[in-house]
């Protein structure tokens, strides 16, 4: 009986020592994350947004991460894309009309300034390392998700290098990191932070419930230089379209040990092309570095040590043909824009010129001419015929081959009665007349009644 009470009192001793330390470990884990959380809040801010798609202005919310003393902010590109004004508040609710720096749509960061008034103490971020992020690795999240100032929330890091690619937008250069931290809509741009305190990543999009992507800070790092030094990125580019090579492929050209990616397109006229890569090639190594992929991710990173190649540098890509090694040199060109450039015009529609990325994607019959991207419902142009994804190709008799064609020739415009686009519709031209004569006869007859 003594011997049974012994362990009963040992068990409950040992539970109450456990439970005390466990209690301890706990509060110390809190602590932490309060601390953190407090240091961190001030270098966000909240950042509102008037934008303007085609006619209509409206509002947008994100989140923002001051980087430096004289008032550079990091955020998301889709933040403030198709801004008209960008309004910054700071943690004292000190409120500052931001200038856009510049866009990067292929890694959606966007850097933004704001004049800081002398006196102004702005609390700088620390930027940690992103390199270093242990997947299961705790972090904190900071943003205004629905306009909520400075709301924490906590999580994981879940992933490392994941590919994101959304309908009807350009493929992201990221290798995004997971979390499970929440990232809700007006807690882009804002940071993920460690429990050392060290931003490790600026939120960007959130999927589903507990689903976050975080850009890696040593990548905005990066584009924030870039845009400090030039206002816009070069990146490299070869022209290909490629494709996984798994284990069937490998079966099927009879060699199952055989690694590395598919070229399945080679766009005429660029770098690959230049050098002589095929379609039907596999390339084995870039720049004297192994490639593999037998997955979308692992494709990412190809694309990505593309791009962070220096425009007009020399590189020796090694490839795979009918049976046979061959090394090729690649002059790296130059990656086309992603963004198409618009032009509203006074006439009640919008045009974008015709990047190279939209003649593939839309298929296009011709990179001549500009795009019709908006029309007016109930506006002279919808009247007249003109289309959303009509190609103009003559105003009047003036030849239009760029957008500048096109912003020329309509600036010279002045009160006209008429307006005659010659328009590409799909394979086939048209005429879009545009009459101003009958709005002056509706409100003629409007007085005289």
């Amino acid at each position: 009986m003594k011997a049974l009470l012994k362990i009963v009192i040992f068990v409950t001793l040992l539970f109450s020592i456990c439970f005390g330390q466990g209690l301890r470990i706990f509060d110390d884990l809190q602590n932490l994350i309060i601390s953190v959380s407090e240091s961190v809040k001030p270098t966000v801010v909240h950042i509102e947004v008037v934008k303007k798609q085609n006619t209509q202005r409206y509002e947008t919310l994100g989140s923002g991460l001051i980087i430096s003393k004289d008032g550079y902010i990091l955020t998301n590109e889709h933040v403030v894309d198709n801004y008209v004004s960008v309004t910054v508040t700071l943690e004292s609710k000190l409120e500052y009309t931001a200038e856009v720096i510049g866009t990067d749509k292929l890694t959606d960061l966007a850097l933004i300034k704001i004049e800081v008034p002398e006196g102004e103490n702005l609390k700088v971020a620390e930027l940690g390392n992103s390199d270093s992020v242990k997947v299961g690795e705790w972090v904190i999240s900071v943003g205004n998700p629905y306009g909520f100032d400075r709301t924490v929330s906590f999580g994981i890091i879940s992933g490392k290098g994941r590919v994101l690619n959304l309908p009807d937008n350009a493929p992201l250069l990221n290798d995004f990191i997971q979390t499970d931290a929440a990232i809700d809509p007006g807690s882009s741009g804002g940071p993920l932070v460690n429990l050392h305190g060290q931003v490790v990543g600026i939120n960007s999009i959130g999927v589903g419930r507990m689903q976050g992507f975080t850009i890696p800070i040593n990548i905005a790092i990066d584009v924030k230089n870039k845009l400090l030094a030039n206002g816009t990125i070069e990146r490299g580019y070869l022209g290909i379209v490629t494709q996984p090579l798994n284990r069937s492929f490998a079966r099927f050209y009879n060699k199952p040990d055989l690694e590395g990616i598919i070229v399945a397109d080679v766009f005429p006229g660029y770098a690959a092309d230049e050098a002589g890569i095929e379609p039907g090639d596999i390339i084995l190594s870039y720049d004297g570095e192994h490639v593999a992929a037998e997955n979308d991710d692992d494709l990412n990173k190809f694309t990505l040590t593309v791009a962070q190649s220096n425009v007009n540098e020399k590189k020796l890509v090694e490839i795979y043909r009918d049976g046979k090694i061959m090394s090729l040199e690649v002059e790296i060109g130059q990656k086309p824009k992603v963004k198409a450039d618009e032009y509203e015009t006074d006439f009640d529609f919008t045009v974008e010129e015709i990047t190279d990325r939209m003649f593939y994607r839309y298929m296009l019959e011709t990179k001549d001419g500009v795009y019709v991207k908006y029309v007016e419902i109930g506006s002279s142009a919808d009247k007249g015929g003109l289309m959303a994804g009509d190609i103009i190709t003559k105003v009047g008799d003036k030849r239009i081959n760029t957008l500048d064609d096109f912003k020329q020739t309509m600036k010279a415009i002045d009160n006209p009665d008429f307006i005659m686009l010659r328009v590409l519709r799909g394979k086939t031209y048209a005429f879009a007349l545009l009459d101003f004569t009958e709005k002056e006869n509706s409100s003629t007859k409007e007085h005289m009644d």
